[in-house]
């Protein structure tokens, strides 16, 4: 949990615009199970993929992939990353403890901003984590078809009509 709040506090303080995707979503929106890597949707800006790619060097995060971290800031290169190796996220370790695994979504299938404005904020102790809106997240396990993804919706969108219910 340490690292976790660790990686989302220098995210913050590096104002790089992101939210909080995937399993540990999940977790924040109330549904438990287990997860062991951090997906994040990033704005596909120069500017705001300069300040992750700082903020993952200050962190001493390396890609998993043999290229140079600064690679993720090409759309060239993430576009060739998509095409040629079917590549969905950009993942980043931590060589002092590789259980801890960034995972940086290189496309989505909405209009960032729109639905970075929407976000839902959870303060984690001293931190906050901006999260995809919940019928995003919805929408985007739905794309999936993995198993684990269904239970996710099946159980996001009981929480969904219950948020629904009590306005």
């Amino acid at each position: 949990m340490e690292s976790m709040k660790r990686i989302f506090k220098a995210l913050n303080q590096a104002r790089v615009k992101y939210m909080l995707a995937g399993g540990i979503a999940v977790n924040l929106y109330g549904i438990e199970r287990a997860t062991a890597d951090m997906d994040i949707i990033v704005l596909l800006e120069e500017k705001n993929l300069f300040r992750l790619v700082g903020m993952s060097e200050n962190l001493g995060l390396k890609p998993k992939i043999p290229v140079k971290i600064s690679d993720i800031i090409d759309p060239e290169k993430r576009r060739a990353w998509i095409k040629e190796k079917n590549m969905k996220v950009f993942s980043l370790y931590d060589p002092r403890n590789p259980f801890i695994i960034l995972d940086v979504l290189i496309e989505f299938p909405f209009d960032f901003s729109e639905v970075y404005n929407r976000r839902k904020k959870i303060r984690l102790e001293d931190t906050t984590i901006s999260i995809v809106p919940l019928d995003v997240l919805i929408a985007m396990k739905k794309g999936t078809g993995r198993p684990q993804d269904r239970a996710d919706v099946f159980y996001l969108s009981k929480i969904a009509g219950e948020w629904k219910d009590e306005k």
